[in-house]
């Protein structure tokens, strides 16, 4: 019996993790075997068809001859294979393969897409993905996957729209792009985001544009009633204050209300007065839009031109000048106000552009800026399906 030993629980638990490790890894080896085998052996049974006659055959059905083999990857979500692809003599041959395998391939490089848009390089995206793919994809192959965004692009901007929002708002966010000769200029990406009848949050589409101008406002909102959006149901508009902007809406929506983003006027107020009375006055000037009602913000309006006109007079004149506008939000209920008298739900889709755009540094054209918006627009628009917002569902 002393040559028997027993074992100890823990060298039980060791032995098992050695073979469930060794279990794995001969698993994954025999699994990739077996595809390696079978795609190879599809390309054999396919070019036999091909040629009508098998290697070394004599048939009168045979119309070439083989010609040796050409090597070619195919990369899937398991991994990478090297195929012995057959060749012909003089008929080029073709093969489902390839095709039918393509649907894979699609996988991939939606994770490639995905991984790039989710804030890596080109470089960096590559270097993540060699661990699942088995092989390092260069910068070159991650751009190319992600070029086959521009017919999407296309037709996201040629789509049909459905005239269902009931607020609208309008921004702008500024990229940076190469232009050949003259170096990176700075250009606007003109936005409209909407909020639905149901409640639903939509980034309805996006323009490339130098500046915001009024003809630039003017073709962006020109282009959007034209494809469905008339402005029948629409509540209102908020924007930041942008004069082109305004003037353009004069004209495509000439019936919509307007209203001027609080947080705008704000930091340009902020801009206009010295420093040691920035925060008395915008403190003041905040009790303007804090106020329960129309008539009640008219009266801390009064108060505050009355205290400041005389020191700040363009200050003063700024907000005088647009106060209709500034306070169009008070025709809606309480509970909607803090929603709508800012542009900061566009803002903050803004962030999320900027997070992704910043290691970038500046585009290429304006068609990589346009795939990458593109992108971070259809990933929130998915995001935000379930999840309405409940202030907009009811109308009250």
């Amino acid at each position: 019996m002393r040559e028997l030993e027993f074992a100890t629980a823990p060298s039980l638990s060791e032995a098992l993790r050695d073979v469930e490790s060794d279990f794995a890894r001969d698993l994954d080896a025999r699994i990739d075997q077996e595809i390696d085998g079978f795609l190879n052996w599809t390309l054999q049974m396919e070019a036999r068809m091909q040629l009508g006659a098998a290697r070394y055959q004599r048939s009168d059905l045979r119309v070439d001859y083989r010609a040796g083999y050409r090597p070619r990857t195919v990369t899937t979500p398991r991994g990478t294979y090297c195929l012995q692809v057959p060749r012909a003599r003089s008929t080029p041959l073709h093969f489902s393969v390839f095709e039918r395998y393509q649907r894979v391939w699609k996988r991939v490089e939606d994770v490639l897409r995905d991984t790039f848009l989710a804030g890596c390089s080109t470089r960096r995206t590559g270097e993540v993905l060699e661990t699942l793919l088995g092989i390092k994809l260069s910068p070159q192959t991650v751009s190319r996957a992600v070029q086959r965004l521009t017919p999407l692009v296309e037709q996201f901007h040629r789509r049909a729209l459905e005239d269902h929002y009931r607020v609208l708002f309008l921004d702008g966010v500024t990229q940076t792009i190469r232009t050949g000769a003259r170096g990176p200029v700075t250009k606007l990406v003109l936005v409209a985001y909407g909020v639905t009848q149901s409640g639903h949050r939509e980034l309805i589409d996006f323009q490339t544009a130098p500046s915001e101008s009024r003809a630039a406002w003017f073709g962006f909102l020109n282009r959007l009633f034209h494809r469905g959006l008339t402005g029948d149901r629409l509540e209102l508009i908020t924007s930041d204050g942008c004069a082109g902007l305004a003037s353009a809406l004069e004209e495509i929506y000439p019936h919509v209300p307007h209203q001027t983003c609080w947080a705008h006027k704000m930091r340009n107020l902020a801009d206009k007065v010295k420093e040691v009375d920035r925060r008395r006055i915008c403190a003041a000037a905040r009790k303007i839009y804090l106020a329960p009602n129309r008539k009640a913000a008219l009266a801390a309006f009064r108060r505050w031109q009355n205290r400041w006109v005389d020191a700040y007079p363009s200050a003063v004149r700024s907000v005088a000048n647009h106060l209709d506008t500034l306070l169009a939000f008070f025709d809606f209920p309480e509970h909607l106000r803090p929603s709508i008298r800012t542009t900061n739900a566009i803002e903050r889709c803004f962030r999320e552009v900027r997070r992704r755009t910043r290691p970038i540094s500046s585009f290429a054209n304006v068609q990589s800026c346009e795939r990458i918006t593109y992108a971070i627009f259809i990933y929130l628009n998915a995001k935000w399906e379930r999840t309405p917002l409940t202030e907009f569902a009811h109308k009250s």
